[in-house]
């Protein structure tokens, strides 16, 4: 008996399906179809896959919309956005003349951009800062029997500069805010202490004795502390060699009187 052999593509006619060509219909019977069917579909169509549903991804797993992340990245450009307004807003309002929008949110200004933001031109002055200014500090405290203790004097600037040398990247508060808040109240008081600048005099008295109090603490040598006396020492930086100039060798001190300590000077603002 001769066998055929047919490929999966190959379409079946009716003759090699064993049909009789002439033979009789039953009454009834529709017409042999001569239409060539891929088995593939008829394999596809017998299995019942269907197109994934809208919504879903191309394995038909449901994809679900991604309302919550654009909900929040919209929400954080928006902080951002504001952030940035406030801050270019308070350093206008810092640099522009004084108006009633500064005179009558001058404190809340000041409390934002000093130390950390305030704006000067020294790094573009014709002459530039040329000295080394060291601040100290000591503390008078107050014994069980009543009397008080004044106690030597501290540097404040070494700990900052042993943090800065041979640091790449030194931090902020080592570089700036020792020295700021000394040129903060310099630059608001004459050489005999007297304010210059009214609120911002007060401010800046405040915000030195702050940041002297940090390397003190509430307590030194086991007594409460009760008063605290800044000083600074300022010596004139060496010019380059190449200048042939000499630096003076003469030494400027500054001793500020003598200022109470209150519990409010150790809270955070």
């Amino acid at each position: 008996m001769e066998q055929f052999t047919k490929s999966a593509g190959d379409c079946a006619s009716p003759e090699s399906s064993g049909a009789l060509v002439g033979a009789p219909r039953a009454p009834g019977a529709a017409e042999p179809s001569t239409e060539c069917v891929e088995p593939s579909a008829l394999t596809a169509d017998a299995a019942g896959d269907a197109l994934p549903a809208r919504g879903s991804g191309r394995d038909g797993v449901a994809r679900v919309p991604f309302t919550t992340s654009l909900a929040a990245l919209t929400a954080t450009a928006a902080v951002l956005i504001g952030a940035v307004v406030w801050h270019l807003g308070m350093v206008f309002l810092t640099l522009s003349p004084a108006s009633s929008v500064t005179n009558a949110y001058q404190k809340t200004i000041n409390g934002y951009i000093y130390p950390e933001f305030g704006q000067n031109w020294q790094m573009f002055a014709p002459n530039p800062l040329a000295q080394n200014v060291s601040t100290g500090a000591r503390v008078q405290t107050l014994g069980r029997d009543g009397t008080r203790h004044t106690w030597n004097w501290e540097n404040l600037s070494f700990p900052h500069l042993e943090a800065m040398k041979h640091n790449p990247v030194p931090g902020h508060l080592d570089q700036n805010v020792l020295r700021r808040s000394w040129d903060f109240y310099t630059q608001t008081h004459t050489v005999k202490d007297k304010p210059t600048n009214g609120m911002r005099s007060a401010l800046s008295t405040e915000y030195l004795t702050r940041i002297a109090l940090q390397h003190f603490g509430r307590r030194w040598n086991g007594e409460r502390i009760v008063r605290i006396q800044l000083a600074s020492r300022t010596n004139a930086v060496a010019p380059p060699k190449w200048t042939g100039q000499k630096a003076p060798d003469t030494t400027a001190y500054r001793i500020l009187p003598w200022w109470p300590v209150e519990e409010k000077f150790y809270k955070e603002l």
